[in-house]
């Protein structure tokens, strides 16, 4: 199995991660492929999908029509998804601090989707598309996503 890493210089964590599991790596005398691409701001076609599946899987959730599924629906639907993600990966990217500036009392909150760059969400994506076939959805990878799923095959 793959581990895939994305590296924020902005973030010490992420780098630290990555260079301990790098080191280990070598230090075992593993064999090793690395692939490095620069990511940038999720597309619109990426988005676009993701609201068509979340809504195909409101409607086999809740036991309505696609055209049924409010809006609400949806959301709830994309909290659901964000907090099983994490649970399931513990993606830290997943998350940010907000802080309370009367207080200054800080928690972690899940990130909108819209902050999640092309690389973490097309990481969320084959997440929920696993979690979708699990649940007996199986939702058709297309368009861009589609091609940087081949991509990653290759």
């Amino acid at each position: 199995m793959a581990t895939e890493f994305i590296i924020n210089p902005s973030n010490q964590d992420s780098v630290d991660t990555f260079v301990t599991y790098l080191d280990g790596a070598i230090q075992e005398g593993k064999l090793l492929k690395v692939i490095v691409k620069s990511v940038s701001e999720r597309s619109l076609p990426q988005s676009a999908l993701l609201h068509i599946w979340f809504r195909e899987y409101a409607g086999m959730r809740l036991n309505k029509k696609t055209k049924q599924v409010i809006d609400e629906d949806i959301e709830a639907i994309k909290l659901l998804a964000k907090q099983g993600c994490y649970q399931d990966m513990k993606w830290d990217w997943l998350c940010q601090r907000v802080t309370n500036i009367d207080t200054g009392v800080s928690a972690f909150v899940l990130k909108s989707t819209s902050k999640y760059d092309r690389g973490e969400m097309f990481m969320f994506m084959e997440w929920f598309q696993a979690f979708a076939a699990q649940k007996g959805l199986i939702l058709e990878a297309m368009g861009e996503y589609e091609r940087l799923k081949d991509e990653t095959n290759q």
